[in-house]
């Protein structure tokens, strides 16, 4: 371990990390107030990394949250050594965030739904490619909270001895609940609401981009693709645009259990029951056709397909009787005053 903290002080120095982490320093020594968290962005070149440790660069492309703790450990040594921030007192305060310049391309490092790892082993970094078809508004959401133990004689009582901090894909109870206890005396944890730090976040969701050959003349020849909802926090949010092709980079998470999709053949009508039974053959056909012919009040037949496909497929619902099936409704508006839409 300390071989690989002396590499990444290597790489810091070598990339202008450590002057960039100085000047991320300047902001929080211009006010007094104490926080339970703070949060350095640092960008890293998984292939200058591999070129001055390759071990770190193996760990830093496979196991991306073992390499922000390598990360975090050398920014709090530093932190402390040059005083860059007096109000960090332990090294849990130190959230740092590890910000790939790319990844190499290889099927590994390419987020495939139809070969998504189930199983509960080390999620390495991924990219995908993706038409924005739909996003949230921004939110907030917890970046660290500060716990005390309410055990009076424990050490844990003060200080910053458990601090909680957000992980890529955790839920907000995974940061923030009231279950947790204490590592030195297991006695119950209280939460001191007045260090929580706050972030933005916003969730955008997409469709794989190779869906969108359905409105191609060429056959496809691979499986179903389905939306990815990837989460974007502070500086990202607003940074995207609906209708717009974006890769995007990130740890893959399963955070909803889907129970399946059902087709009652009852509340269909006879013409698209025969359409699907004609076209079964063929993956995608049946989607194509119906995008071709939607909306034929609006536009005339094939036009805007990629459109009209992304709305049709984001309509697709789970089981109308399941508690937790989120039922929302899409809606398209034209405008060429887009205050009214954000209000």
């Amino acid at each position: 371990i300390s071989s690989l903290k002396e590499s990444v002080l290597v790489y810091l120095d070598r990339s202008g990390g450590l002057q960039k982490l100085a000047e991320d320093c300047k902001p929080f020594n211009g006010t007094h107030q104490i926080e339970a968290v703070y949060r350095f962005c640092i960008g890293v070149n998984p292939s200058d990394v591999i070129e001055v440790d390759p071990v770190l660069g193996e760990r830093v492309l496979c196991d991306p949250l073992g390499a922000t703790a390598l990360f975090q450990s050398v920014c709090f040594l530093a932190i402390k050594t040059l005083s860059l921030v007096e109000q960090i007192h332990t090294e849990s305060q130190v959230n740092v965030i590890l910000k790939l310049t790319h990844l190499p391309p290889f099927p590994e490092y390419t987020l495939d739904l139809c070969s998504f790892p189930r199983g509960h082993g080390l999620m390495r970094p991924v990219s995908m490619e993706g038409l924005v078809i739909a996003m949230t508004r921004v939110t907030k959401y917890t970046q660290g909270a500060r716990f005390l133990c309410i055990n009076d004689e424990c050490p844990c009582s003060t200080g910053f001895h458990h601090i909680r901090v957000h992980a890529p894909g955790a839920t907000e109870s995974a940061t923030v609940r009231n279950n947790f206890s204490c590592r030195v005396c297991s006695s119950p944890l209280k939460e001191d609401v007045k260090f929580r730090v706050l972030g933005d976040k916003q969730l955008v969701e997409l469709i794989h981009v190779k869906a969108l050959d359905v409105l191609s003349a060429h056959q496809l020849n691979y499986p179903f693709y389905c939306f990815v909802s990837p989460t974007r926090t502070d500086e990202l949010c607003n940074s995207m645009r609906i209708g717009r092709l974006y890769r995007v980079l990130g740890i893959p998470a399963h955070v909803q259990e889907w129970t399946g999709i059902t087709w009652n053949p009852r509340e269909v009508s006879a013409s698209f029951q025969a359409l699907l039974k004609a076209t079964a053959g063929f993956r995608w056909r049946f989607s194509a056709i119906v995008a071709h012919c939607f909306g034929l009040d609006v536009a005339p037949p094939g036009r805007y397909n990629t459109l009209k496909l992304s709305l049709l497929l984001s309509l697709v619902q789970n089981r109308a009787d399941a508690k937790d099936t989120f039922h929302n409704l899409d809606l398209l508006a034209v405008t060429t005053d887009t205050l009214i839409l954000d209000r």
